[in-house]
């Protein structure tokens, strides 16, 4: 028991790993709004998701296998012959069978899961304490898929599907390549993996062994794989009448030869599926085969379609980009407070690198930039209006300047380079919303071209311009600030400088010089003063 609970555990896991795939690939798929095929795909995801819901419902539950065919193919016979209860379902071309599913288990409460979602469609249940053959199975008897008046009963036939671990699709032996058989049955063959799909040929008893074997066989698995388009793993060749408790062959019918596959048939159900880890397993194989179904949608949606929807994305990649290029020119034209912004920022950066005097006026000039000539009205002597005017002058181009400085950094508000940049993607939409409509797309393309989204393209642009505005001013300043250069400017000023300092210091010299030879010429007395020097 503790094995079948670490069974159960790891398919809890693993179902709800496929689930989280399928949302995955159903977000992908509505991500293409307008793309026809993709609203396909999001309906193939939703209904292999409830599947997988239900199966992770059912994990506590009996494998369900049910019995799916064409009429007078022989389920309800089959039924009779695994159940050992030749009354279980009614038999016969006109049999009531036609109108309700028929469920055979060991309790009555082995079938309240298909009770409860087959409600209010009308259901047999018929069980009995001493078939242990059902332990952990439960066997399904569906309406025939062909009678007369069976197509009111196709929606109880599909949710019974729905509900059903491994299918048992039988086939009469006298004309098993019915092309309306196959074709009905695509759909809900398409749902099972290969273990869990079975192929029941009844009926053999009624054609000669030889062309049976020789021809028959090997031309139904051949056009098995051709219709369904998978290869059939299990296909049994059976006498489902020869194996009721009272076969009552009819006058004329007895078999022409004893060849019958039955035993393997009934081996197969009652052994290997009838083990409890099988529950699981079974299961999980039928969740991994769902997620690849939807995976080989995907890719048989697009193979066709590939080359033109690679080809369309690249021009609207190139389009997309043509319209940042025609939003960064519009930066780049940003007129002449944007051009004033630049440069007080290249000063800013080029007084940060060079020394001496000439980085003085460097630092003099990029101030200089910032306040404006107004600043120099208010060192100029005279009027004071005029001197006031200078001073509101200057403030006011401080102002200006700063803004400009601001705007240059960021990129400013870009309302332009926006407008430019949706001008240049509706301009050439439309020829590439012909090109999606011929892929697939809806009309509604037609009004929905590709704009990123314009808070997100501001702040793109603005990150794009400071980074070119970053690199551009370093590069600059580094070729303007090598030490060579400067060096070679500020040397004759260091020296004019240098000769002004020793000129100065020399004159400063030889006038104290000439002071002290002053002071010793003076007379040894002073009249008037009352002060006597006595010469030695």
């Amino acid at each position: 028991m503790e094995t079948i609970d670490v069974y159960r555990l790891r398919a809890r896991e693993q179902l709800s790993s496929a689930q989280d795939t399928l949302k995955e690939i159903q977000a992908l798929a509505g991500a293409a709004s307008h793309w026809l095929p993709g609203r396909g795909l999001q309906s193939e995801c939703r209904t292999a998701f409830d599947l997988l819901a239900r199966m992770e419902e059912r994990l506590e539950r009996k494998l369900v296998i049910t019995l799916i065919g064409p009429s007078g193919a022989g389920k309800s016979t089959l039924l009779n012959a695994l159940s050992g209860y030749d009354r279980l379902s009614p038999t016969g071309n006109n049999r009531p069978t036609t109108r309700e599913v028929v469920v055979f288990c060991r309790a009555r409460a082995d079938a309240e899961l298909l009770l409860r979602d087959l409600d209010p469609d009308p259901v047999t249940v018929a069980s009995h304490p001493g078939a242990v053959g059902l332990e952990n199975i439960i066997l399904v008897d569906t309406p025939d898929m062909d009678s007369l008046e069976s197509k009111p009963f196709h929606p109880l036939l599909e949710k019974t599907i729905a509900l059903t671990d491994v299918l048992v699709c039988v086939l009469n032996a006298e004309n098993p390549k019915r092309r309306d058989t196959l074709v009905f049955l695509k759909p809900f063959v398409d749902l099972f993996p290969g273990a869990a799909l079975l192929v029941v040929l009844n009926r053999v008893d009624r054609l000669p062994e030889e062309e049976l074997k020789g021809v028959v066989l090997p031309d139904l698995q051949n056009h098995l794989q051709t219709s369904w388009q998978k290869q059939v793993d299990h296909l049994f060749s059976i006498s489902a009448r020869r194996h009721l408790q009272d076969p009552g062959w009819p006058e004329g019918e007895k078999p022409l030869h004893g060849y019958d596959q039955y035993p393997q048939l009934e081996e197969l159900i009652f052994g290997s599926l009838n083990r409890g880890s099988r529950l699981a397993d079974a299961r999980l194989e039928r969740a991994e085969h769902l997620v690849d179904l939807v995976r080989r949608s995907v890719r048989h949606r697009l193979a066709e379609r590939r080359p033109g929807l690679m080809e369309v994305r690249k021009e609207i990649l190139e389009l997309e980009q043509k319209g940042v290029r025609a939003a960064v020119a519009v930066l780049k034209d940003g007129g002449s407070e944007m051009l004033t912004g630049i440069q007080a920022l290249f000063y800013q950066r080029l007084d940060g690198r060079w020394w001496g005097p000439i980085g003085w006026l460097v630092a003099l000039w990029a101030r200089f930039l910032m306040a404006g000539a107004g600043l120099l009205a208010t060192l100029r002597f005279g009027n004071p209006v005029v001197q006031l005017w200078g001073l509101m002058a200057s403030l006011i181009r401080y102002r200006k300047t700063r803004s400009a400085v601001e705007e240059a950094a960021s990129g400013g508000e870009m309302a332009g380079e926006l407008t430019k940049y949706r001008l240049t993607i509706r301009q050439a939409w439309p020829e590439k919303a012909g090109k999606l409509i011929a892929l697939g797309f809806d009309h509604g393309v037609r009004d929905a071209a590709v704009l990123a989204d314009e808070k997100a393209l501001q702040q793109r642009l603005a990150s794009s311009w400071k980074t070119a505005l970053d690199e551009e001013l370093e590069r600059r300043t580094a070729g303007l600030s090598g030490f060579g250069l400067q060096f070679f400017f500020n040397l004759p000023t260091l020296a004019f400088m240098g000769l002004f300092a020793y000129q100065s210091v020399k004159g400063f010299l030889l006038q104290q010089m000439n002071e002290i030879l002053t002071f010793q010429r003076l007379p040894v007395g002073i009249e008037g003063h009352g002060i006597q020097f006595q010469s030695e």
